[in-house]
């Protein structure tokens, strides 16, 4: 078990509180029985990416633990799907409480283009093990018709050092398959997704977008990662509309899966200000509530050897106890921030917050006084 006491704003207040954080990480096996884990997986202070070539951010490995509660419980899983006999398709599906994401997974397949401009996918090649990563999800960066539609200016490429905006997809800039309408030929042979959400398949006919603004329509990921700062919904939510769409022509993928009706007249936000939901760093889908940390989970396909794994959460809480300098103690009401699932480590970890409002400003000499105890008890 790791543990922490910080000091963080609170979210719509001008006020600051003490912030208890705690992670439990748990065993689990391969019948889904859950033991206390020799090894603790340590508290994320700072996230940790994944760089691209150019020394930009690719992928969110994971976010920081640190901050106020949120609004809903993430859930994050890191690892594979699995097809324990060599298959071309399978669904996985992961369900934590009202938390829940299928997705149908292929293995490697590629885009044709005919002469005339239609496209056709390829059959997909057979697999035993598909890594569940936003890169191997429909997305990516469209450089070609970056140059060619909106050349970026040198300032641009001298300040950005890898000129992205529209041209990347703002769901997830690290995938496959987004093409905009431009020089169609050159998509031929093109790598597809392999991770899909199977009510919003990338078909053929959908290949090619017909302009940059128009994104918004293109297909939602299917991802159970954590999703990165800088991609839509969270970058709006932590900076307004910075990167504008034509109006959709169908409902929002993130507002079907849950995510939130503020995505659909996002409003310019004060200065300073960040919209809640800015702290969610599920993937679409897998934060809609707040979870109590006793909730039926489901895992399919997505275990090395096990094809349906069923268990619960551990069912138990932390209990408080924080003693500020000079002060009496504090309880402060454990809220369940995350649960990150790792079959391929065996194991689940659980991280919780409480917070204590502090009515003046403290220094690092309070924080370092403070005195943070952690019991647990059952649900």
């Amino acid at each position: 078990m790791t543990e922490t006491i910080s000091l963080v704003r609170l979210l719509g207040s001008a006020r600051r509180a003490l912030a208890c954080v705690v992670k439990r990480t748990y065993a689990v096996d391969a019948n889904g029985k859950l033991t206390l884990a020799d090894e603790q997986v340590p508290l994320t202070v700072e996230p940790e990416v994944e760089l691209d070539a150019y020394g930009g951010h690719k992928l969110l490995c994971d976010d920081t633990d640190l901050g106020p509660p949120k609004d809903a419980t993430d859930v994050v899983f890191t690892g594979s799907a699995y097809a324990l006999e060599r298959t071309t398709e399978l669904f996985a599906a992961l369900v934590v409480g009202g938390a829940a994401r299928r997705l149908r997974v292929t293995g490697e397949r590629r885009a044709e283009v005919r002469p005339d401009g239609s496209a056709r996918f390829s059959a997909a090649q057979p697999f035993e093990r598909v890594e569940m990563s936003y890169a191997l999800a429909y997305g990516g960066y469209d450089e070609h018709a970056h140059w060619k539609i909106a050349p970026p200016t040198p300032d641009e490429i001298v300040r950005l050092g890898r000129p992205l905006g529209l041209f990347a997809y703002p769901r997830n800039s690290a995938g496959a398959g987004y093409f905009i309408d431009a020089d169609r030929p050159r998509a031929d042979g093109a790598l597809l997704p392999q991770i899909e959400d199977p009510s919003d398949l990338l078909l053929p006919e959908r290949l090619f977008v017909p302009r940059a603004q128009a994104w918004i329509d293109a297909p939602i990921p299917g991802a159970l990662g954590w999703l990165h700062h800088a991609w839509y919904p969270r970058m709006f939510r932590y900076a307004g509309r910075l990167l504008a769409h034509d109006p959709p022509t169908h409902p929002i993928g993130e507002i079907a899966l849950g995510e939130g009706a503020d995505l659909a007249d996002v409003q310019p936000l004060p200065p300073g200000a960040i919209h809640p939901r800015a702290l969610q760093g599920a993937a679409p889908g897998l934060s809609r509530e707040r979870l109590r940390g006793d909730e039926p989970v489901i895992l399919q396909h997505l275990h090395p050897t096990v094809a349906d794994l069923r268990f619960e959460l551990p069912g138990e809480a932390p209990l408080f106890t924080l003693r500020p300098p000079e002060v009496r103690a504090f309880h402060p009401k454990p809220t369940l921030q995350t649960v990150r699932i790792e079959p391929d480590e065996g194991r689940i970890s659980l991280t919780w917050c409480g917070v204590v409002p502090v009515t003046s400003r403290v220094d690092d000499d309070f924080l370092d006084g403070c005195e943070l105890e952690v019991a647990w008890a059952r649900r």
